[in-house]
């Protein structure tokens, strides 16, 4: 049961960033997105816990991590927010798992520490500058207008305050594959008291409104040839980032060394709507490179670790 793993917190400048582990074996990074937090990970998180040491933090500005104090909440920023986890946690060497803007998140890492990542899985999330789109081109109400709308955080926040939980059943509706089944009414219910604590709404939109300086980002780290060397697997949800020919063109400008696939019966929640093939597929993946050495982290079972509150 995920509510049952450890929970971990640690102090860095900018930010508390709080994270849930269990599971014994090589280290394995969960990357979540908006407008979720670690609990995205209740289903694919325990499958991957049976063979490996599961991490699953809360991103800067979202579940129980603190806000940015600077309000940087950058995809390089979030990276390094990942790194300072696996440097706390002694990890030399790490598989990591990611969803929507958690792709961000952990592409940074990659970029700026591939010695770091040996394998990642990157699901449901086009690069700012590979395919993510700002513009609203027609009044089609499933298109991704939303992603534009949110990047305007003064008016996304006037016009979603005191509406959190209509406006997440209806972002989950949207991007589902099984409609308003996808996510349970208790998950809908916590996703909402999370995005509502004082300044996490806003937090979660000024993920969007990075977009354009993480297209810079992005672009400047993939021009001339460059691209991720670690073996990628590229997923995308059936009735959402898919064909497989459309995720080969937006991460052929990213990696080298990566292979597409699509998730049968999920739209966006992929932990929701089908975790099983999505577990069992990460499973397979990870296992197909090199062993990577085994962690043990009972040593943080009531260990001190914060300086104060």
């Amino acid at each position: 049961n995920f509510d049952d793993w450890y929970h971990q917190r640690i102090q860095l400048q900018d930010t508390s960033i709080h994270f849930r582990y269990y599971g014994s074996g090589p280290p394995v990074l969960l990357v979540h997105g908006f407008p979720q937090h670690s609990l995205t990970w209740h289903t694919i998180g325990p499958i991957l816990a049976q063979n490996y040491t599961v991490i699953a933090p809360d991103n800067r500005g979202s579940g129980d991590s603190a806000l940015s104090k600077t309000g940087n909440y950058t995809a390089r920023a979030g990276g390094e927010d990942l790194k300072a986890i696996l440097d706390f946690l002694g990890i030399n060497q790490t598989f990591v798992f990611a969803h929507d803007k958690g792709v961000g998140l952990a592409t940074s890492l990659a970029i700026e520490h591939p010695e770091a990542v040996s394998r990642i899985i990157l699901a449901e999330y086009p690069l700012p500058g590979y395919g993510y789109p700002t513009d609203v081109t027609s009044p089609d109400l499933y298109q991704n207008w939303q992603l534009a709308f949110f990047a305007v955080p003064d008016a996304a926040e006037f016009f979603i305050s005191g509406r959190e939980k209509q406006m997440l059943s209806w972002y989950f509706f949207h991007s589902s594959y099984s409609g308003t089944s996808s996510v349970t009414e208790d998950h809908l219910n916590r996703y909402t008291s999370e995005i509502s604590k004082p300044g996490f709404l806003r937090s979660g939109l000024l993920y969007f409104a990075a977009a354009w300086d993480d297209e810079k980002y992005f672009t400047s780290a993939f021009s001339n040839g460059k691209r991720l060397h670690m073996p990628m697997l590229a997923l995308g949800g059936e009735a959402s980032f898919s064909p497989v020919a459309l995720l080969d063109q937006t991460w052929s400008g990213v990696s080298d060394n990566f292979v597409a696939e699509s998730i049968p019966k999920a739209g966006h929640w992929i932990g929701d709507e089908n975790p099983t093939w999505s577990g069992k597929r990460a499973l397979q993946f990870f296992s197909e490179g090199e062993s990577l050495a085994t962690i043990d982290l009972s040593y943080l079972t009531n260990k001190v670790t914060l300086a104060g509150g």
